[in-house]
């Protein structure tokens, strides 16, 4: 009789752990069955090295159906080869927002959607217009922005920008949720666990924000000068509000910037930091001059936002070969002068007038830190001891086989300016310099 009793109970706690076991599994490979909703699902990370190009290229990738997909370390990434609609894409084989992959680039920028460029075109997001507005360095442009990133994956992708050997990387908060999302990173991800600044809270000590915030939390205005548009205070309070998880997920992001400044000090590249404000912080002057009755939520938005704002700014202060660019008070500006800068919507990215603020803005303070436009002789870096001698015009790079032809053509003994071999980068090759033609290989000439 008592064996039949320890049978039974073997069988009991066998049925249960098989029972656990099964639960599990289906947590992990199938959180939609348990009610975990999508956007809080993590995904394991694989230590083994997979196959490089099935990774690459992953079918499943390719063939899904949403713009935004799963990461083990960077929790959401976008998909590859998405393509260009105007107000999203085209992303490049990698996920980020580019029309192509380059070997090297001049400038590298990191953000969020607000960064991707939201509600414009490749050309009209702020990176975009950088880019236009650098055409006198001819300067390349990548850009390594997803929607969903906070500072963490800011700093994971610096790690991987530097592969591209840029001269500057542009990174780029937002105040509107990178806190309440570098928060969520570091605490909800194991691999980003040494960013916590708090032991004491853990992911679930984030306050809960309802997206899409619902319409009685809106705030509709319609200024004097005839521009329209909707706020959603109290959700961007969420992540200035008061709160432990903010607080810390500031920290996290001033942490950011030290660590990122620590890993540029033996670089030569310049780290520029700028923070893009709330649609609510924008228009923050406009309302006070016209003497609008916000709710309660706009006014404490606006005050925790700044003060938020300012002590990220004081961070990037403290630190070297890092600064700071302010694109709060020219968006500030324009808005007062009447531009449009924001659909009507409670849709917080900005539209054309608005990036191209912040592109141009970001633009002065990119130029002073690209060499200017290649013209003239020089030599590039072969390595080992060994260069070429190279002549850049408007048609692009020609080599010259011979010290005799250089002189032939017009151009006097000396030294030349060394370059190396990124600086040719996007440059036609013209080919090899053969001839003597004053006006077309010599000084001042094509």
């Amino acid at each position: 009789m008592a064996t039949k009793r320890v049978d039974l109970l073997l069988l009991i706690f066998s049925a249960v752990l098989t029972a656990a076991a099964v639960l599990g599994l289906v947590r992990w490979f199938a959180p939609g069955l348990l009610g975990v909703p999508s956007d809080l699902q993590l995904v394991g990370l694989d230590r083994k090295v997979p196959p490089f190009f099935e990774n690459i290229f992953r079918r499943e990738d390719l063939k899904s159906s949403e713009f935004i997909l799963k990461d083990p370390l960077t929790r959401v990434r976008a998909k590859p080869f998405y393509p260009d609609t105007m107000s999203m894409g085209p992303n490049d084989l990698l996920g980020f927002r580019n029309r192509e992959i380059p070997n090297v680039v001049d400038v590298v920028v990191i953000g969020d959607s607000q960064t991707y460029g939201n509600n414009a075109s490749i050309d009209d997001n702020w990176p975009g217009h950088m880019k236009s507005a650098l055409s006198n360095k001819n300067a390349s442009v990548y850009n390594m922005s997803v929607g969903g990133w906070g500072a963490v994956q800011y700093l994971d992708m610096f790690t991987n920008a530097t592969a591209f050997e840029p001269r500057v990387v542009v990174i780029a908060f937002y105040s509107g949720n990178d806190s309440l999302e570098s928060f969520q990173m570091a605490y909800g991800v194991p691999a980003w666990s040494a960013l916590r600044p708090n032991t004491d809270l853990t992911k679930s000590s984030a306050p809960k924000v309802q997206f899409p915030p619902p319409p009685e939390e809106w705030w509709r205005v319609q200024f004097r000068d005839g521009v329209e548009t909707t706020f959603t205070p109290a959700l961007r309070l969420s992540s200035n509000t008061n709160h432990a998880a903010v607080e810390a997920g500031y920290e996290i992001m001033a942490d950011v910037v030290r660590r990122i400044a620590e890993m540029s000090s033996s670089r030569n590249t310049r780290i520029l930091f700028t923070i893009v404000p709330t649609k609510e912080l924008v228009y923050a002057r406009k309302v006070s001059r016209e003497d609008l009755s916000p709710p309660a939520s706009y006014q404490s938005l606006v005050e925790r936002e700044s003060e938020h704002i300012a002590e990220l700014v004081a961070a990037v202060a403290s630190k070297v070969n890092v600064e700071y660019v302010d694109v709060v008070k020219p968006l500030q500006e324009a808005a007062m002068d009447s531009q449009t800068l924001y659909p009507s919507s409670t849709n917080g990215h900005p539209i054309l007038a608005g990036y191209k603020v912040i592109g141009d803005t970001i633009a002065k303070h990119v130029f002073v830190h690209l060499p200017d436009k290649l013209e003239g002789l020089y030599a590039q870096n072969l390595g080992e001891d060994k260069y070429s001698l190279l002549l850049v015009n408007e048609e692009g790079v020609w080599r010259f086989t011979s010290a005799e032809l250089i002189e032939a053509n017009g151009w006097p003994p000396g030294d030349v300016p060394l370059i190396e071999s990124r600086d040719l980068v996007g440059l036609p090759r013209m080919g090899i310099v053969e001839e003597i033609d004053r006006a077309r290989f010599g000084p001042g000439g094509v």
